[in-house]
């Protein structure tokens, strides 16, 4: 036996946010001063500056909420199972994706020697932005009401009222962590020079940064309210 199905439903959203844009990511510093050779006294390098740190990813964006569901109100001599009545929410969206981290800048290369002392080392790379956290999923549509008046009710255990909530729509994807930065490049040593006191050496080598953590993915949406139903038998 076909089952026929009369339906006011909530509108079930389909559409997800767009996923934001990249998040800043510094430019490498400018290369630190080289030595000033003299005669009286040479004047040492300056040790690279640190990269920057990317900036942190955007949060998504929230989904939409599930449309309500409608109102039925029929009559009729008799009801059976060959007939359904649905009035239920509608499922809310997904969430947007998370926006990704910055990247971290490169480390600014070394002070030069110039011909009278060590070129110097670079500085540190900046470390990644951590990605943004998905988007909340949408709280799905209230049940709607529902009203059946009949003289004679065949529909017994086929369930022939439908009014619950819509479910809640599925949270979004963390964004990705930006990269982190290389360190930076060591001034130039030329010429044939003794070293001296204040600047013996070139110094110890910075690292790289460090990539930023993926961001955490958004919650699901709550499910919306159950409607009204009601089955009334009339003499």
């Amino acid at each position: 036996m076909s089952i026929a199905h009369i339906e006011v439903n909530g509108g079930d959203i389909s559409d997800v946010p767009g996923k934001p844009g990249k998040a800043f990511s510094p430019a490498e510093p400018p290369q630190a001063q080289g030595a000033n050779c003299n005669w009286l006294d040479d004047d040492c390098a300056q040790y690279g500056m640190d990269g920057g740190n990317g900036a942190n990813g955007v949060d998504g964006v929230g989904g939409g909420r599930g449309g309500n569901g409608g109102s039925i109100d029929f009559e009729t001599d008799i009801i059976n199972g060959a007939v359904k009545f649905h009035a239920h929410g509608g499922q809310g969206g997904r969430g947007g994706d998370g926006g990704d981290g910055g990247d971290g800048a490169k480390g600014g290369k070394g002070g030069n020697g110039n011909d009278c002392e060590f070129g110097l080392v670079g500085g540190a790379g900046g470390n990644g932005g951590s990605g943004g956290r998905g988007g909340q999923g949408g709280r799905g549509g209230d049940g709607g009401s529902i009203l059946v008046q009949c003289r004679v009710d065949n529909s017994t255990n086929s369930d022939p009222l439908d009014a619950n909530g819509g479910g809640g729509g599925k949270g979004g994807n963390g964004g990705f962590g930006g990269a982190g930065g290389y360190a930076g490049d060591q001034g130039d040593t030329t010429g044939y020079f003794e070293s001296s006191s204040e600047c013996p050496f070139p110094g110890i080598p910075r690292l790289n940064g460090q990539p930023g953590q993926p961001g955490g993915s958004g919650g699901s949406g709550d499910g919306g309210n159950g409607g009204s139903v009601a089955l009334l038998i009339t003499r």
